[in-house]
């Protein structure tokens, strides 16, 4: 839409998944990442995180997870000094044009402000 009734922001005309509630930081970063609870006991396998906010992530996986899935990620800041081991759940799955899946992810426990800038 133009003109002067136009809405300032065209961002705003988006619904449902076009639309985020918090703004997604694009990053590039291997991860490690394990269906379920975060076992020690069991696999892991590499990832590659894409983008984070403070209510989600998407990475980039081998694998198709269906919606619903709960992921853990292990995800370490551009140091290497600080890591944390965090729950998401599968929101979508799209495939990547270089193999692969990329699943949108939610945090079940969302991360702060201060939590977001320790690992942009």
């Amino acid at each position: 839409m133009s003109g002067p009734n136009a809405p300032e922001n065209p961002s705003s005309e988006l619904t449902g998944s076009e639309r985020r509630v918090r703004v997604r930081h694009p990053t590039d970063r291997e991860s490690l990442c394990q269906r379920g609870e975060g076992r020690l006991d069991h696999a892991w396998w590499l990832a590659r995180v894409v983008d984070i906010s403070t209510t989600g992530i998407g990475v980039i996986l081998r694998q198709k997870f269906p919606s619903g899935t709960l992921l853990t990620v292990e995800l370490q800041n551009a140091g290497g000094d600080v890591s944390r081991t965090l729950q998401t759940r599968v929101i979508h799955t799209t495939p990547h044009p270089d193999g692969g899946w990329v699943s949108g992810c939610a945090f079940v426990n969302p991360l702060t402000e201060a939590d977001l800038k320790t690992f942009l």
